[in-house]
């Protein structure tokens, strides 16, 4: 128990900390993952999830690597294309810790790997909502400014 607890402690702050420090080439390399999809801008899923209400509660990474800049920065569009790619790093960051979870197979009982696929889902969804909630909160920024000018 404890060496896993450890494990995903190490993989966590691990792949955060490469993420952050990754070359935007690197990133961009999964440009697909972040692409806003129909149905999440169509259907005001997000709103519906009640993202607006519980994001703020969610612990931020970016605040120990003292990376990034916090969603306070939408209300200026010169900073809308660094908090895109700030939120493409930290998806790309959350999916790459979930693709760990079936590491813990080689060391755990079968029912126990299960167990650790599901926290990595449980723990890291979230945080991609958020991510994926906020880029479109700046798509719908842009396609507003644009239209009034």
């Amino acid at each position: 128990m404890i060496g896993n607890i450890l494990a995903w402690l190490c993989i966590h702050l691990g792949v955060s900390s490469l993420v952050s420090v990754a070359p935007e080439a690197f990133v961009n390399v999964f440009e697909g993952i972040y692409r806003v999809k129909r149905w999440e801008t169509g259907t005001k899923l997000y709103e519906r999830l009640g993202v607006r209400k519980w994001k703020d509660r969610l612990p931020e990474a970016r605040k120990w690597f003292r990376k990034g800049k916090t969603a306070a920065h939408l209300r200026e569009p010169t900073q809308w294309e660094r908090f895109e790619k700030q939120t493409n790093r930290s998806e790309l960051s959350h999916w790459l810790q979930m693709l760990t979870a079936p590491f813990f197979f080689l060391f755990n009982p079968p029912w126990a790997g299960w167990v650790m696929v599901a926290y990595a889902i449980m723990f890291n969804f979230p945080f991609i909502i958020v991510q994926r909630y906020n880029r479109i909160r700046i798509m719908r920024m842009k396609n507003h400014l644009y239209m009034r000018g």
